[in-house]
């Protein structure tokens, strides 16, 4: 058996090569994405962990505020304020500084109930995070070492469909049908990366953070390549891509929907 691959790989040096080069590559591939993602995950385990230890004490700061209401507490509520600066969010950031500028409680009754919604969520965050690394180590084991064949994959799919659409490009009779098709490929991969992003929004739950226009506004980016199909022309793939990249800046102008406070 040994010496049947010997001789294949002597009368195919060519293909031996490419094939060694690609295995390296993958490898290499495989070490890197795995290294990203166990530090990406002890990263965002400590980085819940320090945003609930700052929201709590700013929580118990807020507090102290409401029922002494002294100089003192209220240094101590500024200066916590400031540590946590990094992690506020937008309509926590519009509520403290209305609260600087008025100074008065309901305002800080207000801030109060956000903390104390951001100090639930990352308690969940961080029960599902330790839930996970309670599991047993094997599990954990095979998690990991599969975890880095997704981006994979997604690269081998992406380079596959790079090659696809160049070869379709260099098949155009003309300069204006070559860039038509270029812009077909162009149009049709940002159509199915907003659909995965859409989906990867419905599995977590957050499809309504975003609000319903603006994933309105995208589902319509998603659906626009259709049109040059209906109409069997190429050429209205400039057209499509001109609807995408105006959707696009309408989309990254566009604020998202103040939150809601749930009890």
């Amino acid at each position: 058996m040994w010496a049947d691959i010997a001789t294949f790989l002597k009368a195919n040096a060519s293909e031996t090569l490419l094939i060694s080069i690609i295995g390296t590559i993958l490898v290499w591939m495989y070490k890197q994405f795995k290294g990203m993602i166990d530090s990406k995950q002890q990263r965002e385990l400590a980085i819940v962990q320090l945003k609930q230890g700052l929201f709590t004490k700013l929580e118990l700061s807020i507090a102290n505020v409401l029922n002494q209401d002294n100089e003192v507490s209220k240094q101590q509520l500024y200066a916590l304020l400031g540590e946590c600066g990094p992690y506020l969010t937008s309509t926590q950031r519009t509520v403290i500084r209305d609260y600087y500028k008025q100074v008065n409680p309901l305002l800080l009754h207000t801030l109060q109930a956000l903390i104390v919604s951001e100090v639930d969520k990352l308690g969940r965050q961080l029960g599902q995070l330790r839930e996970d690394e309670e599991n047993t180590e094997w599990l954990i084991y095979i998690q990991r070492l599969y975890a880095p064949f997704g981006p994979i994959i997604l690269f081998l799919i992406i380079t596959l469909y790079i090659v696809f659409i160049y070869q379709l490009v260099k098949q155009g009779a003309s300069l204006w049908i070559q860039i038509c098709i270029l812009l077909l490929g162009v149009t049709i991969f940002l159509s199915a990366t907003l659909f995965i992003a859409m989906l990867y929004f419905i599995f977590r739950g957050e499809l309504g953070k975003q609000g319903a226009k603006r994933w309105y506004l995208i589902a319509a980016i998603i659906v626009s390549p259709a049109l040059a199909f209906v109409v069997n022309r190429v050429d209205m793939f400039t057209v499509v891509f001109g609807i995408q990249l105006l959707g696009l800046i309408i989309v990254s102008r566009s604020k998202r929907p103040l939150e809601i406070i749930k009890p």
